[in-house]
């Protein structure tokens, strides 16, 4: 909404940090919610179209306001804005670069191969997958072999499972699992569920899945906050640099805010994310 204290644009980036801030923080809410094999789906795909938008546009206001800087803060053109595109991993390429300019003295940490997987995942959902159902609906090849958004990310969720659990607390949790199957007595038979290859699953596999989804959300939140912590950091050297700029030009009213105010969140350590349940919208929301 529009205030006489801001500019227009000033008023224009606010609304996007907001709907940037909000998307993620969404984002993370409903990936915590979702799981797998339990008619669940839906918070999965919510999940990947709130991350995609919330992160698109989080990097794009980096983008914006660099332009800003450069350009005797006048905002770039809409075909200028429009070449970037949806893609995730090339947006977010750019901010590591404005990172050199903006804060060279910054510790640049290099990425894992598996959060270069969540925002490759990411990445593509936002270009193409999320309409993977209705392509795959459409096509003429009934025997397409396409993998859909959700048996991507469960690649992703054994990833990211592997690579940070050692492997004899892998072991304990799946032997824990089968024991209390046995308790139950719940027969490990086949199911009509299938895996990503195509193969039935029987009912261990099925729980089992449905077990690492569920603690993997907590470590892709944890590794999307710490591959754009650099981000929020970049933003707020870029407001003060943007506010020496207003000062020198004798600007009567603030062209572009401190977007420190909205991404702090991004700010939180791992053991506070692995133990968060699904109130970062209701915690960060103020």
């Amino acid at each position: 909404m529009r205030s006489m204290r801001f500019s227009k644009q000033f008023s224009l980036l606010l609304q996007e940090a907001h709907l940037a801030k909000n998307s993620i923080l969404s984002g993370f809410d409903l990936l915590l919610k979702a799981e797998f094999d339990a008619d669940k789906d839906g918070y999965f795909y919510s999940a990947f179209f709130h991350l995609s938008i919330g992160i698109e546009r989080i990097l794009k206001l980096a983008v914006v306001v660099d332009h800003m800087i450069r350009n005797d803060l006048k905002a770039p053109t809409k075909r200028q804005l429009r070449a970037y595109g949806h893609d995730i991993e090339s947006l977010l390429g750019i901010c590591d670069a404005l990172r050199a300019t903006y804060r060279p003295l910054a510790k640049q940490e290099k990425k894992l191969e598996v959060d270069e997987e969540i925002m490759g995942f990411l990445s593509r959902f936002a270009v193409s997958t999320r309409y993977f159902n209705l392509d795959e609906i459409s096509k003429s090849d009934v025997g397409s072999t396409s993998k859909s958004p959700l048996y991507e990310w469960w690649g992703v969720c054994g990833a990211l499972y592997d690579k940070f659990t050692p492997w004899g607390v892998r072991e304990r949790q799946a032997l824990s699992l089968m024991y209390s199957m046995d308790r139950q007595g719940i027969a490990n038979v086949y199911t009509w569920l299938l895996d990503s290859n195509g193969h039935p699953m029987t009912v261990f596999d099925q729980l089992n899945r449905r077990r690492i989804g569920k603690k993997s959300s907590h470590i892709a939140i944890w590794r999307i906050v710490e591959m754009l912590r650099p981000v929020h950091n970049l933003l707020e050297e870029m407001g003060r640099v943007a506010h020496k700029k207003e000062v020198e030009r004798g600007e009567k009213l603030p062209l572009i805010p401190h977007f420190e105010d909205f991404f702090w969140f991004l700010l939180a350590q791992r053991s506070d994310i692995m133990r968060r349940k699904s109130v970062w919208l209701r915690l960060f929301n103020s």
